[in-house]
């Protein structure tokens, strides 16, 4: 009996194995162009140096964080360039987006000088990445079907 258990039991396991992994994460470098610190060229790549290609790249000036100021993509490389208008000054927050949990966001702090390149930050992060990896189906049968077993064999143990 444990024998004709134990093929199916490896089987499906084998078949849950993880193909590949799903995480990694954004890096957004930047530098300053050298036209008197009004504008600041990024490059944002995932943690293997791929360039994160036509990502969504929204803007938000300080005085409006609900409405985007700019909304943009990055180029095949990775790159957009963000001049900021520096009559108004504040922390301006810049998202770059690709798809859920493939995110970065800036805080860049610009004055009537121009951008304050030493103080830019990391904004705030969602971290929300594996709260959308959906199931596919065959890791939902695998579940259903290893629930069940479970009820069964305990049934039958109770018996």
């Amino acid at each position: 009996m444990k024998k004709t258990l134990l093929l199916p039991l490896m089987f499906l396991t084998i078949l849950g194995l993880p193909t590949r992994a799903f995480a990694h994460a954004i890096e957004t470098n930047f530098a300053m162009s050298s036209d008197f610190a009004r504008k600041l060229e990024m490059k944002t790549t995932y943690s293997t140096g791929e360039p994160l290609q036509q990502a969504k790249v929204i803007v938000y000036a300080p005085d409006n964080h609900s409405k985007p100021w700019l909304e943009t993509t990055t180029d095949d490389k990775g790159r957009f360039v963000f001049v900021p208008d520096t009559s108004i000054p504040g922390e301006w927050e810049i998202q770059i987006i690709k798809e859920e949990g493939h995110e970065d966001y800036l805080s860049i702090p610009v004055d009537s000088k121009g951008i304050e390149v030493n103080h830019i930050s990391q904004g705030l992060k969602r971290d929300i990445h594996y709260a959308f990896i959906p199931f596919n189906p065959l890791q939902t049968a695998l579940v259903a079907g290893g629930m069940g077993l479970t009820v069964f064999l305990f049934r039958r143990r109770l018996k």
